[in-house]
């Protein structure tokens, strides 16, 4: 999403420069009148008692001014209504160069700060607060850590977590953010719009954790638009590419690659996931390859993709980081739970629908589950459950294995009538995808309902709560996949070999290939 300078030309007029004394009034602008009405209740020992004390509803509002300066420099004026909390601070630490104010009615006055929060009574009720931060030295003290601020080149890319301070302890509250920007400067973001403008956003506060990335400074945008609901052409990505950076592709191939990765998760999902996202194109210098990337998406949909400013455009097919991104899109997000669970369908999901594309081979899936799923299995003298392991082998790959298994075992008691594809096209077709919290029980809930089986609560309950181990060697035997003198050979005669060339969308065939294993 785009806020250009030019559209708002008057910026400068209202807020000058950050100063102090009398030039700190030149900032100061008088919030919209919000009527927050509660509820009365009646009490008494007959049927008249008198009224308790109403407090106000809970809310944040946010207005951030985007300041043409040298670099990247915001100043955010923000009120906080009925906190139930004194204190403020930041998801990151932040060493604030400039004081943070309070509004008072004779001006605005320094709030104590303590520690790496600050002190503000009148928070428990109603508050307004401003502050400024320099994203470059935000980006400074965070050693340009994507999860709080990295420098690109005469732009910044940080989440919305890093430089939105918040009461703390957090309630659930509806949150608004309104944005504005100076002449010469500019800001796209992921966060969720509320109109046409582009300008105001919302979202719930506990959505704050994955607040979604937003830019400051150079960039150049290009959009590109996809098959929404209903078929029709409504959903868009836009495309932010940073800083002055060139790169190997052009901007034009960027736009298309990410077109052509957009389309290869389509058909899974019936449409685009999400009616809009922003990716952010990020450098990274003498590299060839997609180094990193992330999804923010609970206060609207956004990517980090960090991409190698060698990579050349023939590269961009064999790319997978991409297309696993934008899986990630169509699966609702857990909170606190089931990371093993959204990381490894993505990486169970990645290599097919680029096989069913046209991108990689069927062997090339298979040689990579081989090489790679035994590392998501626990040793043999534990019986820890997925649920239970943090590590990233357990996550990626112990998470992917599961995935394939479940897959299996439901077109195999389903006759391939029904399979892990049905389950995320109707969690998506539900309004489930990464917008949207559900819990592990959730989606094993709507597997079972959509496979008509118990397959994956009975997989949930044996591998992920109880550690059972599953049976890889078998299960690949089964598939008629078979390690070779180095290589991987694919027997079409095998109980399940049908399995196997259904997950691809291949009919069935006689012929055996064979890959070499790297």
């Amino acid at each position: 999403m785009r806020a250009e300078a030019a559209r708002e030309a008057s910026a400068s007029q209202v807020l000058g420069r950050w100063g102090m004394g009398e030039r700190l009034l030149a900032l100061h602008r008088v919030p919209s009148v919000r009527r927050w009405v509660g509820g009365v209740m009646l009490a008494g020992l007959s049927c008249v008692k008198p009224a308790a004390d109403v407090r106000a509803a809970e809310g944040w509002s946010y207005d951030v001014d985007v300041l043409a300066d040298a670099s990247p420099t915001i100043v955010v004026e923000a009120t906080f209504d009925n906190a139930r909390t004194d204190r403020l601070t930041f998801a990151r630490a932040v060493a604030m160069n400039h004081p943070v104010e309070r509004k008072t009615a004779d001006g605005w006055v320094p709030v104590q700060m303590r520690g790496s929060q600050w002190i503000e009574p009148g928070c428990q009720r109603r508050c307004t607060v401003r502050y400024r931060i320099d994203l470059t030295e935000l980006a400074a003290q965070c050693g340009g850590n994507l999860d709080c601020a990295r420098v690109v080149d005469g732009a910044v890319l940080s989440p919305a977590m890093a430089w939105l301070m918040y009461p703390a302890p957090k309630v659930d509250a509806p949150v608004s953010v309104h944005v504005r920007t100076e002449p010469g400067a500019t800001f796209a973001t992921g966060m969720h719009a509320t109109d046409a403008s582009e300008r105001n956003f919302s979202f719930r506060s506990h959505d704050l954790d994955e607040g979604s990335f937003s830019a400051f400074g150079q960039m150049r945008h290009a959009a590109v638009q996809l098959p929404g609901r209903g078929g029709q052409s409504s959903a868009v990505v836009n495309v932010e590419v940073l800083g002055r950076q060139t790169y190997a592709m052009t901007d034009d191939d960027v736009r298309t690659w990410v077109h052509d990765a957009s389309n290869v998760v389509i058909p899974l999902f019936g449409r685009f996931p999400v009616e809009r996202t922003t990716l952010f194109v990020v450098p990274a210098k003498d590299d060839r390859d997609v180094v990193f990337g992330k999804v923010l998406s609970l206060a609207g949909a956004s990517i980090a993709l960090v991409v190698g400013d060698r990579m050349p455009p023939e590269a961009r097919h064999r790319d997978w980081v991409l297309v696993h991104e934008l899986f990630h899109l169509g699966f609702p997000t857990f909170r606190g739970e089931g990371r093993w669970l959204g990381e490894g369908l993505a990486t169970y999901y990645e290599p097919i629908l680029r096989a069913r594309a046209g991108w990689t081979t069927e062997p090339d899936i298979y040689k990579q589950f081989v090489r790679n799923m035994p590392r998501g299995l626990a040793a043999n003298a534990t019986a820890t459950g997925l649920a239970q392991r943090a590590d990233l082998d357990s996550i990626y790959w112990g998470g992917a294995l599961f995935c394939w298994a479940a897959d299996v075992r439901i077109r195999e008691e389903t006759a391939g009538t029904r399979s892990l594809d049905d389950v995320l096209r109707a969690a998506v077709a539900r309004g489930a995808d990464a917008t949207h919290v559900w819990t592990v029980a959730d989606v094993v809930k709507l597997g079972d309902e959509v496979t008509g089986t118990r397959v994956l609560s009975d997989m949930v309950e044996r591998y992920v709560t109880r550690g059972e181990r599953i049976e890889f060697e078998r299960l690949v035997a089964s598939l008629g996949i078979v390690r070779d003198d180095g290589g991987v050979a694919l027997d079409e005669y095998q109980p399940r070999s049908w399995i196997r060339r259904q997950i691809v969308g291949r009919s069935a065939g006689k012929l055996a290939s064979t890959v070499g294993l790297r």
